[in-house]
């Protein structure tokens, strides 16, 4: 099983976060290797992502069922593959940034949660991403540090946690090539979102 845990700050309120995440039309956009998103309802979607694991480029459908909520808290999820073995879920979680406590930098999970193997997967996977987008800056040279509670609006904590397990015969040799691939794709939907969100008309 292969598990990222991601976080950024917004410039947002709790309220704008929740309605932002809670349609996902919003934000599928943002998924890399994004083909199509066909919503079922509310709770339910089925997704069309195109991605490259080593040699391999095919496109993969997913079942994604939003499994349990609580409004302007989290939104759970699980994901099954339809055309891949593949299995897996995640959380976003919403909170406040506390009023006087120092704004860690955006995108930036707190140092306690990165064990030094996370620390080194997560470098490899940005050397990954250098490398394969031709020199572009990764996800975290282009961020910038969202504004500190207090500094001329809400400031609200998005955490991304998403855990994806392959499965079938090849399911090691899948994992091991999608591991240093998701970081990066976690922490441009992360990024992404927030963008988008204080990039609207407050």
């Amino acid at each position: 099983m292969i598990e990222i845990d991601y976080t950024v700050e917004i410039a947002a309120s709790i309220d704008e976060v929740w309605e932002y995440l809670w349609h996902i039309p919003n934000w599928a956009h943002l998924m890399i290797g994004y083909q199509t998103v066909k919503v079922v309802d509310e709770t339910h979607s089925v997704w069309t992502l195109k991605g490259d694991v080593g040699v391999l480029s095919r496109e993969v459908d997913l079942e994604v069922t939003i499994d349990a909520w609580e409004p302007r808290s989290f939104l759970n999820f699980t994901v099954n593959g339809l055309t891949e073995q593949i299995t897996g879920g995640g959380t976003f979680r919403i909170g406040e940034v506390e009023d006087g406590s120092p704004a860690a930098p955006a995108g930036v999970a707190p140092a306690p949660r990165e064990s030094w193997r996370r620390r080194l997967r997560r470098l490899w996977a940005e050397l990954l991403f250098k490398i394969v987008s031709g020199g572009a800056k990764t996800p975290t040279g282009t961020t910038k540090t969202a504004p500190a509670a207090g500094d001329g609006g809400p400031t609200s904590r998005l955490d991304f946690h998403l855990e994806v397990s392959p499965g079938g015969p090849m399911a090691p040799m899948i994992e091991l090539l999608m591991s240093p691939l998701l970081e990066p794709a976690a922490k441009d939907l992360a990024v992404g979102i927030r963008k988008e969100l204080e990039g609207r008309e407050q």
